[in-house]
């Protein structure tokens, strides 16, 4: 008897845990912008790895925000890894609050890569606008 629960289980029990996170994690990843490397971590080699996406703020250097800011460099790097609108607004009210500029526009992309042609560029993920009266 035990033995039968036990087949039952690595047959069909394990299994079916196994569809069922991968659901999870699929839905996730496209609804969500999580990376497919950690969010989703199911396709390693299925998208260029979030590091190298770019976050562009018109008119500033992000290096320069990076430097000497460890909070800054916490929630930039979040962003990066899971470019999702909450993680955005996040930034944007940061990046706002400390460089105390009225307005702030962010843009976050990722590199992508041609497989016909093997022509490398980026795509716009994302983007913000926030105003200083909308924290």
């Amino acid at each position: 008897m035990a033995s039968s629960r036990s087949a039952f289980l690595l047959k069909y029990g394990i299994p079916s845990i196994a569809v069922v996170v991968i659901i999870i994690q699929v839905y996730f990843v496209n609804t969500h912008n999580l990376s497919k490397w950690k969010g989703g971590g199911y396709g390693m080699y299925t998208e260029i790895h979030y590091f190298y996406n770019q976050i562009y703020i018109p008119g500033m250097s992000v290096d320069s925000l990076l430097k000497d800011d460890p909070n800054m460099k916490s929630t930039l790097g979040y962003l990066m890894l899971m470019p999702n609108k909450d993680n955005l607004n996040e930034a944007a009210k940061l990046v706002l609050r400390t460089t105390k500029k009225d307005s702030i526009h962010i843009q976050i992309w990722k590199p992508t890569i041609n497989s016909e042609n093997g022509v490398h560029s980026r795509a716009l993920i994302d983007e913000v606008y926030m105003k200083t009266s909308n924290l």
